[in-house]
């Protein structure tokens, strides 16, 4: 798999993960919502069941409303709705034409839905698409307003700072790229947050960390000993020891590195 591949896969799976994650999300925030609609209903008459209806419907059709351009977009691209991943088309003018259409119809949905459940959604995909264009900066800046808006315990905050640490890797800043993985994986409620501790981990070994990044993989180890064993993580971590252990043969030091 190429580089680009990978990363198409990665941001696609992280909008699936955003997608799951707000569908759990809405039903845990809206439980009392409904009950309370209920009791109102009960109380008060079909007025105020006939105001949360309208509601509900508004957040439907938001939903709908992002799923016609995801299926414009798969259209564009010469795919069909019921592939998992969109295959990168072999016309280069057509994938970019695609694009930049999806980007534009997301730009404008995001505009008319404020600052929503379904713009957040809407923006993540926006940035994913960012990525594929190399528009990186924008991606970069969309992705660090879209993990602002969220809370600090947010599962899918957890989401936004991951696609982030891809696109500060991929802009060549690993270092900053690390930390913003490190935070994600702080996040308990986002459960894989064991491979952004492996994400963190290598991204400090490519920035010349190597103590950073074995605490990085001893997180990892802590989070989930299983996956992080699969991922390689113990053979990571002696490679950089190896350097720790090199450093004062070679003149430097261990703390110097990893200021």
């Amino acid at each position: 798999m190429t580089q680009q591949q990978h990363g198409d896969t990665e941001a696609r799976l992280a909008g699936f993960e955003v997608r799951l994650q707000a569908g759990f999300e809405w039903a845990n925030a809206h439980g009392r919502e409904i009950l309370v609609g209920i009791a109102v209903f009960v109380l008060a008459g079909a007025v105020v069941a006939g105001v949360w209806e309208f509601r509900a419907r508004g957040r439907a059709g938001a939903e709908a409303e992002l799923a016609r351009i995801e299926a414009r977009y798969t259209q564009a691209m010469g795919a069909t709705t019921s592939e998992a991943f969109i295959p990168e088309p072999a016309n280069v003018e057509q994938a970019t034409k695609a694009r930049e259409a999806a980007l534009a119809e997301l730009d404008a949905f995001i505009a008319a839905q404020g600052s929503s459940d379904a713009a957040k959604v809407a923006s993540l995909r926006a940035a994913e698409i960012e990525v594929d264009l190399g528009r990186l900066g924008d991606a970069d800046k969309r992705l660090e307003a879209l993990a602002a808006a969220y809370d600090e315990t947010d599962a899918r905050r957890a989401v936004a700072l991951r696609l982030r640490g891809y696109v500060l890797d991929q802009g060549g800043d690993p270092l900053a790229a690390a930390e913003v993985y490190e935070s994600g994986a702080r996040i308990q409620a986002y459960p894989p947050a064991v491979l952004l501790w492996v994400a963190a981990g290598d991204c400090f070994a490519r920035a010349g960390q190597p103590a950073r990044a074995i605490g990085s993989y001893r997180q990892a180890l802590s989070a989930a000993s299983d996956v992080a064993e699969e991922e390689g993580v113990i053979a990571r971590m002696a490679i950089e020891q190896a350097k720790l252990d090199r450093l004062p043969a070679e003149g430097g030091s261990a703390s110097g590195s990893d200021k």
